[in-house]
């Protein structure tokens, strides 16, 4: 990664408008697929398998342009020409795109706790499946890793397995306090066929007239919409027990909210600078509700008096 950054920075960053020019130039008489290389920050980290993605589309552009263009980058052209270098770009750039998948599941709107441990459990699967098929030189999940064995033939990747093995290790003990939630997801995704003598006892009698309700039985309503059906006099527990289990902060969207709506507000466009003005403004920018600021307007008003 820090010479992929290096080599972008060599051609985008600073004051190397000049530079870049003429790489954009290099593109476009090349035809080549993108027109431009990304610029990865460590404050995005998103934006570190995207950087990767166009870095590796544009490796032979890139070397071109080195080659023609800039003076003492004859380490970084040898890179850009080393097979295991190209091997170990390959795979970081197959192994972030995956990881990227995972990261946007986890931050997506209205995530439960539940659903954010069907989508560890679910990657966690995949690095199963990752090293199974690196065992065997299958790259059907590595296109990237695919792409140059194409070009470079007799490329091994199954030295790649020990890197999925600590993966998989690292999220094994990252996520281990999961464990404990798993009776609880259990029974919030799946209320009307669980085993009831496995649950809470103080919740068993209640899941047995659930289980036993004709309407709630031919429901097709899944997740927290079905537990809002549930009679809150007939089912206090239940609908208590859900409630604490939906409050559990899982996702991190309001938060990354926050800080793009701060970054928008914080303009020159602002008409006050407070502290008091800006959580105001912050509050009603990350609210779900719609506020309407044209009935509010109005209802202050001061009727005017003809003359």
């Amino acid at each position: 990664m820090a010479t992929v950054t290096k080599i972008t920075n060599l051609i985008r960053g600073g004051n190397r408008s000049l530079t870049h020019r003429k790489f954009l130039t290099l593109l476009e008489e090349m035809d080549s697929a993108y027109g431009d290389l990304l610029l990865h920050t460590e404050v995005r980290w998103l934006s570190r398998g995207k950087c990767l993605v166009r870095f590796f589309e544009l490796r032979h552009e890139i070397a071109t342009f080195l080659r023609e263009e800039v003076t003492n980058s004859a380490e970084l052209q040898n890179d850009l020409e080393d097979v295991e270098f190209l091997r170990n770009l390959a795979f970081l750039t197959d192994i972030t795109q995956h990881l990227n998948v995972l990261n946007l599941q986890l931050q997506g709107k209205k995530q439960t706790i539940c659903q954010m441990v069907g989508f560890v459990d679910s990657f966690r699967k995949k690095l199963h499946l990752f090293k199974s098929a690196l065992d065997k030189n299958n790259l059907l999940h590595f296109p990237c890793c695919r792409k140059l064995s194409e070009e470079e033939e007799g490329l091994e990747f199954r030295d790649y397995t020990e890197i999925i093995e600590d993966l998989s290790s690292e999220f094994d003990r990252r996520f281990n306090d999961f464990e404990s939630f798993r009776p609880d997801i259990s029974l919030f995704s799946n209320p009307i066929h669980c085993d009831i003598e496995s649950q809470p006892g103080h919740l068993q009698l209640e899941l047995c007239e659930l289980q036993c309700d004709p309407s709630l039985n031919t429901s097709q309503v899944t997740g927290i919409d079905f537990w809002k059906l549930l009679s809150p006099e007939r089912y206090p527990l239940l609908r208590n027990w859900a409630l604490k289990l939906c409050s559990v902060f899982a996702s991190t969207y309001i938060c990354e909210t926050a800080f793009s709506s701060l970054k928008h507000v914080k303009s020159k466009n602002r008409n006050r600078l407070s502290d008091v003005v800006l959580s105001h403004i912050l509050r009603v920018a990350t609210s779900q509700l719609e506020v309407d600021f044209i009935s509010l307007v109005s209802s202050f008003m001061k009727p005017q008096c003809s003359h």
